[in-house]
């Protein structure tokens, strides 16, 4: 599942995702729409914040393997 995906079925807004990340709106608007590539770090903290629903492999296929 993508970021897109997560946050519509879950009902979440950009800023409540972004309060659960501790960084601004602005940023997971970045991320939705490709403009800043999501560090390795980040990734895995939104991994698990949505509880494994987006994983770290869809969000940087360049950096994880399984």
């Amino acid at each position: 599942m993508n970021m897109h995906q997560y946050l519509k079925e879950s009902g979440l807004s950009q800023q409540e995702f972004a309060d659960r990340l501790g960084v601004t709106q602005g940023n997971v608007g970045h991320w939705l729409h490709s403009r800043h590539r999501i560090t390795a770090e980040r990734a895995i903290q939104i991994e698990e914040a949505t509880h494994g629903a987006v994983t770290r492999e869809e969000l940087r296929p360049d950096l994880f393997v399984r």
